[in-house]
């Protein structure tokens, strides 16, 4: 196995995913054939389809080696063909492919349970991507404004540095001011009573 030829219908590897280099499994890591004859994990496909551009009326997803389109089925990655032939390359306890789905950005697995309606039967992968969908929209008035100022944003060092700024003139800018006016370090004049 050498570099990957954009042309080559084989995968560098038989058992690792070309994206993320790890073996494949009947989970999250199932071999999955895009339409280029290309195959990568469910997950590696999952969170590359996660990122598609919204509102688009049919999702084709390029292939990360030779760009060409492959439609995703609208139950998402999950749903498109899994490679028998890499599948059957697998230790025997990991050639039973498992029904796996999605729910939003969740790639969902069951585990082998007897309650099928048990929540902790199933395990589940976020593959969204760390972007949010949509800006935030800060709200209108005096919060807004305070909002969108980056240096509100930083309190703390606000109010550090204030801080610093009063200790500054209370101990070395005032007694300088003193001297300068009085001639001496002086600036209270002391009443001396007198019996």
């Amino acid at each position: 196995p050498g570099s990957p030829n954009p042309t080559s219908p084989k995968p560098t590897s038989p058992v690792e995913c070309s994206i993320c280099f790890n073996t494949y499994d009947n989970t999250f890591k199932t071999p999955k054939l895009l339409q280029c004859s290309h195959v990568f994990c469910l997950e590696c496909v999952a969170r590359l389809s996660t990122g598609l551009p919204p509102n688009q009326p049919e999702d084709q997803l390029p292939c990360p080696f030779c760009r060409q389109l492959t439609s995703i089925p609208l139950e998402g990655a999950p749903a498109l063909e899994t490679s028998k032939e890499l599948l059957a390359t697998l230790p025997p306890e990991l050639q039973q492919e498992k029904v796996l789905w999605m729910e939003g950005t969740k790639l969902c697995c069951r585990q082998s349970s007897d309650d099928p309606e048990n929540p902790d039967s199933c395990i589940s992968i976020d593959v969204a991507m760390s972007k949010p969908e949509s800006p935030e929209v800060p709200p209108a008035g005096l919060a807004g404004r305070l909002s969108r100022c980056d240096m509100c944003d930083d309190w703390k060092r606000i109010v550090l540095l204030s801080a610093l700024i009063i200790i500054l003139f209370c101990i070395i800018l005032w007694p300088v001011q003193c001297a300068l006016k009085t001639g001496n370090l002086r600036c209270f004049t002391r009443t001396v009573a007198m019996s």
